[in-house]
């Protein structure tokens, strides 16, 4: 596979406009896909593994797009290990989250750790940021292993509980207007 650049959307090299433009590529989420057609999950998951740090676990909107390829990938959302500790630069420039065994599961999908479709479920409903967004991402992680089980929020905030309940209603409405895509 070749490498991976990631830019500011719409800020590919000439080359790479070049090569989407002629179809040869395609440019996802501000990230160059060198390849004509949408990636895989495999392919996904190896897209994000070379433009994060090899110690950050995806999350978010990032895994979910990963394990279901709805939204964007970007901005990347990523988790750090407790050991070994991080560098304050490199928490700095990644701002990651302390990844937490208690509230979180992390598989391997094609060499890369992420989280599991019910873990990455619970990030985009505590730390979300687009309900649209979010409500889709969360309507196929759910629908991805017929996995109806409720995420699990303990403790949450009241920003954080007004964004679940917006969440959850969008996706409510999406799964009524929508019913052939949700099934």
């Amino acid at each position: 596979m070749q490498a991976c650049v990631v830019h500011t959307p719409g800020m590919h090299t000439p080359q790479e406009l070049s090569a989407i433009a002629d179809g040869e590529a395609l440019s996802v989420g501000g990230l160059y896909w060198p390849r004509p057609y949408f990636p895989t999950r495999s392919e996904r998951a190896g897209l994000i593994g070379q433009v994060i740090p090899g110690w950050a676990i995806p999350t978010g909107a990032t895994a979910a797009w990963i394990w279901t390829g709805m939204g964007s990938p970007t901005p990347l959302a990523v988790l750090r290990p407790a050991k070994p500790a991080l560098s304050p630069l490199a928490r700095q420039l990644w701002r990651a989250r302390e990844l937490s065994p208690a509230r979180h599961t992390v598989v391997t999908v094609a060499g890369q750790k992420i989280l599991d479709p019910l873990s990455a479920q619970n990030e985009l409903l505590r730390h979300g940021s687009s309900i649209d967004g979010d409500a889709t991402q969360l309507l196929f992680l759910r629908e991805l292993h017929g996995d109806q089980r409720a995420p699990t929020l303990m403790r949450v905030s009241g920003a954080q509980r007004d964004h679940v309940g917006a969440v959850l209603e969008r996706m409510r409405t999406l799964q009524e207007r929508y019913p052939d895509i949700t099934r």
